[in-house]
């Protein structure tokens, strides 16, 4: 029996661009953990970049509340991936933090939305 439901299994399936390897690749990831990144890359540099902060931020950019289990499941997923780095606060708070790995993959993407923004006015 065949079902037309997705899971989140299935986002590993989007072509790519890139080069086959064992890395993730920017389709790999979903629109969520996508913007999650960004929102990462945002904050480096604060004190305590908490999951709390990450949240506030998505919240600012989506029309519906953030709820904790979607925030820190798809953290857990950057996470495993090398995209993002936790470090222990204390007993109850982890501060997120962009890895180099997870630069390099939104600096790939930087170039080819600009391409993709200047190619559309040249005829204009």
């Amino acid at each position: 029996m065949t079902t037309d439901d997705t899971t989140m299994s299935d986002a590993h399936t989007q072509p790519t661009d890139e080069p086959h390897s064992n890395e993730t690749t920017w389709y790999d990831l979903l629109g969520f953990q996508r913007d999650l990144l960004l929102v990462a890359a945002e904050v480096d540099g604060e004190e305590l970049p908490k999951g709390l902060t990450l949240m506030d931020r998505l919240e600012d950019r989506y029309s519906d509340p953030i709820n904790h289990g979607r925030l820190y499941s798809n953290l857990g997923d950057l996470e495993d991936e090398g995209l993002i780095e936790t470090e222990e606060f204390d007993g109850r708070t982890n501060a997120y933090r962009i890895t180099d790995r997870g630069r390099e993959l939104l600096a790939g993407r930087r170039d080819v939305i600009d391409v993709a923004l200047h190619a559309g006015g040249d005829g204009a």
